[in-house]
């Protein structure tokens, strides 16, 4: 009896001892999530109305499916994703889950999620402000600004998503709507609170290394406390010195410190550690790019760390309300024709 109860006590001093080397169970937990962020250049070429035609659009979207459906990404989020939409998608059969499409121009917003997990809670906000008609831009034509999304992973991990098209060209106009942009994007995110991790992706339209950022650094790494997967990956985790890119003279537009970013936080007991992130031009058959953008990938390690708790946010799949998409789209329409009208006078410069 004395032998049993020696050998009791010697098991259970071997297991306490075991355990208290051990690593918790949540931090074993880890799962790889592979993105892509394009701006695929879906719209119409105006130009080809009047014979100066450069590029096959539709052509264009389709390669550009092909090869997104050939990787591994988990998910992709696209911003001028208009009319060829349709022929995109078709090629995207790796992909069971997508937001809702809005369109083509005028009434879309060109920014679309397609993801192998569930995706939930889509909502759009257009931006309160947006500079240019015509030109600097145009684009008060579309209703761009942020598509808002919960994507699910499973296991009770839950990732707040964003993607976002903010307002382009260098010009005093474009330059204070852009800062007001990345306001607005702020205080949504912050809105949300700290509950789920956060990715932030889309077109900025803005660099780091420039002298005036527009607020980019103000508000996503201030306000909202947000790392940027490639800088962190390439630059040391350096926002403001990117001197050793500089000196090799490449420009940074689709190569370093380009408008396309991985943004991203922590939160609810996940961790999300970039592992890989990468620029890269996407070419059709013949060498010719698919878009005037390069795409940038991201991996990240998503680790459940021992104080995970599951988000009790409420979850429902958007569907489209077809009748509101067509008053929407009346109304955007009859808008934008007045716009053009009252700004004619500066196609010249566009054409």
């Amino acid at each position: 009896m004395k032998k049993t109860r020696r050998l009791v006590v010697l098991l259970l001093s071997l297991v306490l001892l075991l355990s208290a080397f051990s690593v918790p169970a949540f931090a074993q937990e880890k799962k790889t999530l592979s993105l892509l962020n394009y701006n695929v250049a879906g719209l119409p070429d105006f130009k080809a109305f009047i014979g100066k035609g450069e590029k096959d659009v539709k052509a264009n979207q389709k390669n550009i499916g092909k090869i997104i459906n050939s990787r591994s990404y988990d998910v992709v989020a696209v911003q001028e994703d208009f009319g060829y939409h349709s022929t995109l998608v078709k090629e995207l059969s790796s992909f069971g889950k997508t937001t809702n499409h809005t369109g083509g121009v005028p009434g879309g917003d060109g920014m679309n999620v397609y993801s192998k997990f569930p995706v939930y809670n889509e909502k759009r906000v257009t931006w309160n402000k947006l500079y240019g008609v015509i030109d600097d831009g145009a684009d008060e034509m579309t209703p761009k600004g942020i598509l808002y999304c919960v994507i699910d992973l499973g296991d009770g991990v839950l990732i707040d998503f964003y993607d976002i098209h903010a307002d382009a060209y260098g010009d005093a106009g474009s330059k204070k709507a852009r800062r007001d942009n990345f306001r607005q994007l702020a205080e949504l995110i912050n809105s949300k609170g700290t509950d789920r991790p956060v990715i932030v992706t889309g077109d900025f339209n803005v660099y780091f290394n420039m002298k005036d950022d527009d607020g980019l650094k103000e508000y996503m790494l201030g306000a909202c406390s947000l790392k940027e997967a490639w800088v962190e990956l390439h630059n040391g985790g350096n926002y403001t010195d990117f001197s050793s890119y500089f000196a090799t003279g490449v420009q940074a537009w689709g190569h370093w410190d380009s408008v396309e970013k991985f943004f991203y936080r922590d939160g609810g007991g996940v961790s999300l550690v970039p592992v890989e992130s990468e620029y890269e031009y996407f070419y059709s058959p013949d060498g010719k790019s698919l878009s005037d953008h390069a795409s940038l990938s991201a991996v990240f390690d998503v680790i459940k760390t021992d104080d995970f708790k599951e988000s009790e946010i409420s979850l429902s799949v958007t569907s489209r309300n077809k009748f509101d998409d067509f008053i929407k789209k009346v109304f955007l329409v009859f808008t934008d024709l007045f716009k053009a009208l009252t700004h004619l006078g500066d196609l010249k410069n566009v054409l």
